[in-house]
């Protein structure tokens, strides 16, 4: 007989739980790099505290002013410096907070060629990941991207935990963003 709050099917026998889901740091790329420069819906977790909960950036002001909310309890309003929130340690990770994910929606964003076989082409989009490969059809490419080292702005959802999530659409041709990234593996670096 089963009681409240049981996972028992209907013979008495428990549920097997199911694995974890997949994340960006999952097959041997390491953790995602400490962003270089915020976004809204971008997710942190203060270091330091005596209440520390998860925080969620609503937006950037130019004068270096972030404005975020708390993921929990209140989820009250707090201001930050782009600079507290952006600072790194050694290891490449932050400093004073740490950098959780993005929320689920579409962002835009950069990626760029690595490389392109017969069918397939290998792009790296800096800002969801700086090492992990996502493999598109050389189709899905602009004519003039079909090269290694050429940048695309494109649309993608970058909380998604794997590559094939990601739904890439809306790609076009672009200059250099910029925009510094962390370790790009590319030869000759960008």
């Amino acid at each position: 007989m089963a009681g409240a709050g049981k996972k028992l099917y209907g013979n008495g026998t428990p549920r097997r739980q199911r694995s974890p889901a997949a994340s960006v740091g999952d097959g041997g790329y390491g953790r995602p790099a400490h962003p270089m420069r915020v976004h809204a819906g971008q997710k942190y977790w203060p270091r330091r505290g005596r209440r520390r909960r998860a925080l969620v950036v609503r937006s950037v002001d130019r004068d270096g002013s972030v404005i975020a909310r708390r993921l929990d309890g209140a989820r009250e309003r707090v201001t930050l410096t782009r600079a507290r929130l952006l600072a790194t340690r050694e290891d490449g990770q932050g400093r004073h907070f740490q950098f959780l994910g993005w929320s689920p929606r579409r962002y835009r964003t950069w990626a760029i060629v690595l490389k392109l076989d017969d069918q397939r082409a290998t792009l790296v989009l800096p800002e969801w990941h700086s090492a992990r490969p996502v493999c598109l059809p050389v189709g899905a490419l602009p004519e003039r991207a079909r090269r290694p080292g050429m940048w695309l702005k494109l649309s993608a959802d970058l909380s998604a935990p794997a590559p094939g999530k990601l739904g890439v659409a809306w790609l076009a041709v672009c200059e250099h963003p910029g925009s510094p990234w962390r370790s790009l593996p590319i030869a000759g670096g960008v």
